[in-house]
């Protein structure tokens, strides 16, 4: 609820398209380390057979 109140109040245009921006590159950074570290897996398994 914390984020919808963020995004919902009145705040500056600016302000709020900047903590957009902030999310979207938080989630993708996630997500590569998540296929990094998938991938890093798999190898290893390959490797051990």
């Amino acid at each position: 609820m914390i984020l919808l109140d963020v995004f919902s109040s009145p705040i500056a245009g600016g302000a709020q398209t900047f903590l957009v921006i902030v999310c979207v590159l938080i989630g993708l950074g996630a997500g590569i380390t998540a296929i990094d570290t998938r991938s890093t897996f798999t190898k290893k398994k390959k490797a051990d057979h």
